[in-house]
């Protein structure tokens, strides 16, 4: 118990970083199911939106179901 005591600011700063990068996770994975880019400026202007995001064809969504 005294461990804890003599911690407590290290384990909530800890707690604290935790705590963001599981949104941070999370966010991220809504954006990718979304189809957004990871980059968070959008791929309709972007030079490489063909290779982050290659076209799906009715073949590669039938194989997968």
């Amino acid at each position: 118990m005294q461990w804890i005591a003599d911690n407590i600011g290290s384990i909530v700063v800890c707690l604290v970083v935790c705590a963001f990068l599981g949104l941070l996770i999370c966010s991220l994975i809504k954006r990718k199911k979304q189809g957004k880019g990871g980059c968070g400026c959008g791929c309709d202007g972007c030079a490489m939106r063909g290779a982050c995001h290659p076209q799906k064809t009715d073949t590669d969504k039938n194989e997968r179901s």
